[in-house]
């Protein structure tokens, strides 16, 4: 059984589950729709839960080991049981989001079957209303919380990873592989040989796979997606220009700030002082 409770000081309403009903293989303890007030962050070390959470509107930061990722509006993030990370909102764009808080080995072995234990982070999932109807269900059957529990986890995985590996999308699915492995990856020093040994295919095979999909070769993507996140990072953050050149894994700051000015006509400092 499952009741419904509002938290003021999150500004969150929540479905809240006494208990697993003697079934401890998936429990979802909580979910809802959070309407993020300023310095909203939320902290877990060691995660004894998957949070699977979309944005409806708003930018944020979320980091779980060494990754990082600025999830905005029709972005998904997953917290993986098990780790340690951490996430909140940016003061000045609050997000609001919808989320899922799932434990268990059934929610770690659904994640396994699905192909999600590497996957953090989905750009532009295009499944707000997998997630709102989701919600809906969860609100409507309280007294057989259990039961829906395990139905919206089950439909939950399966429609991210279709998203994440392509079905559906009218996308050549390998390209769009490589495009959702880029996207994990923004902050990382990645290589075409890395990529190409990822997926198993010579360094020209890639080149062309990605490029006869997104008419942009790989290094050009990745490229784009850092400066873009380097804008954002600009505008919502307060690291120094040098800080987001090494987050980012350029060589120096001189080289990002060449490639910045490149691709937005202006310098980070200008970009910066613009605001947003």
């Amino acid at each position: 059984m499952s009741i419904i409770r509002k938290f003021d000081q999150f500004n969150e309403e929540c479905v809240v589950a006494f208990s697993s009903e003697g079934d401890e293989r998936l429990h979802m303890p909580l979910c809802g729709i959070t309407r993020c007030l300023p310095g909203y962050r939320i902290r877990r070390n060691i995660s004894r839960e998957y949070v699977f959470e979309y944005i409806i509107r708003g930018k944020g930061v979320y980091r779980t080991g060494e990754q990082v990722f600025y999830p905005e509006a029709d972005d998904i993030y997953i917290a993986h049981a098990g780790s340690t990370h951490e996430y909140h909102t940016d003061n000045s764009d609050c997000w609001e989001k919808i989320w899922f808080n799932v434990q268990g080995s059934l929610a770690a072995e659904l994640m396994h079957s699905y192909r999600l234990d590497d996957v953090y982070y989905l750009h532009e999932s295009g499944l707000h209303d997998l997630f709102a109807e989701s919600l809906a269900c969860m609100r409507k059957n309280l007294e057989n919380a259990h039961e829906a529990a395990t139905m919206t986890v089950h439909r939950l995985i399966y429609h991210i990873s279709r998203q994440y590996h392509g079905a559906g999308t009218g996308k050549n699915p390998l390209a769009l592989e490589m495009k959702r492995w880029m996207d994990q990856k923004i902050c990382a020093p990645v290589s075409l040989e890395e990529m190409s040994r990822r997926f198993g295919f010579s360094v020209s095979q890639t080149i062309r796979i990605f490029q006869q999909e997104y008419d942009e070769t790989p290094y050009r993507y990745f490229l784009k997606k850092k400066l873009e996140l380097a804008m954002l990072m600009l505008r919502n953050t307060r690291k120094t220009i040098k800080e987001i050149a090494f987050e980012l894994n350029f060589s120096d700051p001189y080289y990002f700030s060449n490639l910045f000015k490149r691709k937005y006509g202006i310098s980070p400092r200008k970009a910066r002082e613009d605001g947003p």
